[in-house]
């Protein structure tokens, strides 16, 4: 069993490591790729492109420009590298590095065997006690003053074709709920009272994600990994809808030189 530093290190680590590798793949990317990607995922289409130098895409009929600057790069690749990064993180979750947080005195599993106990959620920093936990038996012994656990374990041993598959589907689901949901609230969020709607719910999801942590309530990893998604995307949609649209300068000057394209 591993101690918990080395758990927090391998956790935390893995994170940070996936998050500056898939914005560091996601900035590099030319535009035209980008733009591709931004279609597979949202449905953003390219409309048109000028040389290597911008990439217009269609927004739910707003057009926005992409260059090669950072600031109108960021809001797409933060939403493209928020998705992905939701993704692998359940895939991981389902089928290599399992996680398991535990309020109650809920029994111990096969699964995830190796459990570190805290008093409460606010002192886990500091395990009381590290163990391997016996099938069938509870996590949390009455006998304890602690009223916390997490445990963990490597379930990729222990995964079949059908259980790779069926998590692959799980992420397929996310993909396809992002697709569907995001333009519906993009458009709602044109209208004044729409967004004051969109408000008061990313507000909503905030204040019952800090509750749902504070109170120590038994909410799966999966469903926190989903909150945090949707109030990223909120972010996402306040962001572009406020954004000032303006071709370049230089953008009469450079169309005269360098062919302009739709695209079809």
């Amino acid at each position: 069993m591993l101690s918990f530093g080395a758990y927090s290190a391998i956790l935390f680590g893995s994170i940070s490591l996936i998050v500056i590798i898939s914005f560091a793949i996601l900035f590099a990317l030319p535009l035209r790729r980008l733009a591709m990607l931004l279609d597979s995922i949202f449905h953003f289409k390219e409309v048109r492109n000028i040389g290597d130098d911008y990439v217009i895409i269609d927004v739910c009929n707003d057009k926005f420009e992409i260059s090669k600057t950072f600031s109108s790069r960021f809001p797409f690749v933060s939403a493209v590298g928020m998705c992905l990064l939701v993704i692998i993180l359940v895939f991981i979750e389902g089928c290599v590095f399992s996680t398991r947080h535990v309020y109650s005195k809920k029994l111990c599993s096969d699964r995830i065997p190796n459990c570190y106990l805290f008093k409460s959620r606010f002192t886990s920093f500091t395990p009381m006690y590290e163990f391997v936990c016996e099938a069938d038996k509870p996590i949390i012994p009455s006998n304890m003053s602690a009223n916390y656990a997490v445990c963990y374990g490597f379930v990729l041993p222990d995964q079949s074709t059908i259980d790779i598959l069926n998590q692959l589907g799980v992420c397929t689901g996310i993909l396809s709920l992002i697709d569907s949901l995001y333009p519906l609230a993009y458009k709602f969020a044109r209208l004044w009272y729409g967004r004051i709607c969109m408000i008061l719910l990313f507000v909503v999801i905030v204040i019952v994600e800090i509750i749902v942590l504070a109170m120590q309530l038994n909410i799966s990893f999966m469903t926190i990994i989903l909150l945090t998604l949707t109030e990223a995307l909120f972010i996402n949609i306040f962001v572009l809808q406020y954004r000032t649209v303006k071709r370049p300068a230089n953008l009469s000057r450079v169309g005269s030189y360098i062919e302009m394209r739709d695209v079809y």
